[in-house]
C-alpha cells in the first residue's frame, strides 16, 4: 500500500466523520434522545463547532490557498446541508413534541 496524500486522509477522515455524525443525528431523531435529551443537543453543539471551526481555519483570510479542491467542495456543502437540517429538524420537532405534551396533558 502506497503513502497517501494528506489531502486524500483529511478526506478519509471528514467523510467518516460526517457519516458518524448523520448517523448519531438520526438515532438520536429516532428516539435515543427520549431516555437522554441533552444528548441531541451535545451532538449539534459539537458538530457545529467543529465545522466552524474548520471553515474559519481554512477559509481565513490570512491564508492563501491554491486551489478549491475536492475536499473544500465537500466542506461548504456538507456543512450547509448540516446546518440547515438540524436547524429546520430543530425547530420541527421542538414544535411537534411541544404540541403532543400540550394535547396529552404532560409538562
Amino acid at each position: 500500500m502506497g503513502k497517501m496524500s494528506v489531502t486524500k486522509f483529511q478526506e478519509r477522515i471528514f467523510d467518516i466523520t460526517i457519516y458518524i455524525s448523520y448517523a448519531l443525528i438520526i438515532l438520536s431523531y429516532l428516539g435515543v434522545s427520549r431516555y437522554n435529551p441533552a444528548f441531541l443537543d451535545d451532538i449539534n453543539n459539537y458538530t457545529r463547532i467543529y465545522i466552524c471551526l474548520f471553515l474559519l481555519w481554512r477559509f481565513n483570510p490570512f491564508r492563501h490557498l491554491d486551489k478549491f479542491t475536492n475536499l473544500d467542495r465537500k466542506i461548504a456543502f456538507s456543512a450547509g446541508v448540516f446546518i440547515l437540517t438540524t436547524t429546520v429538524l430543530n425547530n420541527y420537532l421542538t414544535t411537534f413534541t411541544n404540541k403532543i405534551s400540550s394535547r396529552i396533558g404532560v409538562v
